[in-house]
């Protein structure tokens, strides 16, 4: 079956953001498909039932998992009995080896296994990947859900890291912390956040999370819908108020409030109007 069939539907998705990551999504696929891998692959099964040459070896996949390609291999479909489901996250080598190094795993980065049914890898794989099909995400968050993805990876390398991390200085983390409140209309990267801090990646978000109880972007999304309700409060309309915090359009701004206040912003603005009456 070709990928050009009428019933297939396969997508690539890149965004600039992604630093060179890639997201393959496919539907309704009954492709043999043949592939050598320059990246690492992790291809999140959601519907499956099939036969694949990896390695030297015939494995067999059915129900929901983990397909861990790495690069320098070869993999081969052999059959697909039923249309297939999939989700694949392309890494590039440098991001791989450079989280690897963060944990003092300096080199190449083999992976232990070729599949895995591991929940806490796929559902990061799964996430990113909505992140980038919805496309509205912020910088940080993006980042973010890239560094669960790269944590999780590496737990399934043949030598995987252990963290030696030591006791944290409050301020590190209060420099971070004041750096997303003082920079609120920017967008904000994970690199600044860890050079700020003078911590990696993995430590910032681990430390940040159980010091503030959000993680980076959560946190500077809780700081900017509070500015939000203030603007609001002062009868600034909900599109400025989109507009000037950086989010991508009103929509997008007026999801993020109801999640976290329950209502719309034109709803809070209502409600506080009319007990100023």
């Amino acid at each position: 079956m070709s990928l050009d069939d009428p019933f297939e539907q396969v997508a690539w998705l890149r965004r600039p953001q992604l630093g060179g990551w890639e997201y393959l999504i496919a539907h309704r696929s009954r492709h043999l498909w043949t592939v050598y891998h320059e990246t690492y692959d992790l291809c999140a099964c959601l519907r499956w039932n099939h036969y694949w040459r990896y390695r030297g070896r015939t494995h067999a996949r059915s129900g929901p998992g983990m397909m861990l390609l790495e690069p320098g291999e070869l993999h081969r479909t052999l059959s697909v009995p039923q249309e297939t489901a999939f989700k694949v996250a392309v890494i590039p080598v440098s991001a791989v080896e450079e989280a690897a190094a963060e944990f003092g795993t300096l080199g190449v980065v083999h992976l232990a296994h070729a599949q895995t049914d591991d929940p806490a890898l796929t559902n990061a794989v799964l996430r990113l990947g909505e992140a980038v099909a919805q496309g509205d995400n912020t910088l940080l968050e993006l980042q973010t859900m890239q560094a669960v993805v790269l944590r999780n990876l590496l737990a399934h390398a043949e030598r995987p890291p252990r963290p030696a991390y030591g006791k944290d200085q409050p301020s590190t983390l209060t420099r971070a912390r004041d750096y997303l409140r003082d920079h609120l209309y920017d967008p904000v990267s994970l690199d600044e956040l860890t050079a700020v801090a003078g911590l990696g990646r993995f430590r910032l978000l681990r430390t940040f999370q159980r010091r503030f109880g959000l993680p980076p972007h959560a946190y500077q999304l809780q700081l900017k819908i509070e500015r939000a309700r203030t603007q609001l409060r002062r009868g600034v309309s909900a599109a400025l108020v989109a507009s000037e915090l950086g989010f991508c359009d009103q929509s997008h701004f007026t999801r993020h409030f109801k999640r976290v206040t329950g209502v719309t912003p034109g709803q809070y603005a209502r409600c506080y109007n009319s007990k100023a009456e």
